[in-house]
């Protein structure tokens, strides 16, 4: 009778053991072994080193304007997040550009433009940037320049919009692809 009272006992803690040990596997590691949390889209863009590790392709460069561009329209960031998105955006940017669109101006723009689309209650919630092949390069005045088209559509209410706007690159005495202008454009970029 104790043989099996004894098994009985070693049955049960066995079990116990066993449970236990899936019951930690499946939920009390978990929580511990995460590993770090998943960068938003902002964190991704806001961390982004542009002086180390610059866009090589007058496209490249413009799919990160974009993602800076559907950050400030697509209503996720905060006031203080605008300016550190400017800042990086300016990172983009074409020494003649910026001397004409400097810090603070290019900043206040930004945040009333963002204003109009809060009071319209109006986002962006695309951009699509030309295919490589679509990309048209040409030397000017002695500068090696490059001509991307960019889709953006926005949603007002129930309504969507599409805007076409060509962006003029130049490629800057480091071989950087930098924006120098952009024009409102139509669909096949003239």
């Amino acid at each position: 009778m104790k043989k099996f009272i004894r098994i009985g006992i070693l049955s049960v803690v066995c079990a116990s053991l066993i449970v236990g040990y899936y019951f930690y596997l499946s939920h009390g590691r978990s929580r511990k072994d995460e590993g770090p949390k998943e960068m938003s889209e902002l964190e991704k863009v806001l961390t982004v080193d542009f002086a180390a590790k610059y866009p090589q392709t007058p496209r490249e460069v413009m799919k990160w304007y974009d993602r800076i561009v559907m950050l400030y329209y697509g209503g996720e960031a905060s006031t203080g997040q605008i300016e550190l998105l400017c800042d990086q955006a300016m990172m983009l940017f074409d020494a003649d550009l910026i001397q004409a669109n400097p810090r603070d101006m290019y900043i206040s723009s930004v945040k009333a433009e963002i204003n109009t689309y809060k009071t319209r209650n109006k986002r962006m919630i695309k951009a699509d940037v030309c295919d490589t092949s679509d990309v048209a390069y040409k030397k000017m005045n002695g500068n090696e320049m490059a001509y991307v088209l960019v889709n953006y559509v926005t949603s007002e209410g129930n309504d969507y919009q599409d805007t076409y706007q060509k962006f003029a690159l130049r490629k800057n005495s480091e071989g950087r692809w930098k924006i120098l202008a952009f024009q409102l454009s139509d669909k096949d970029g003239l």
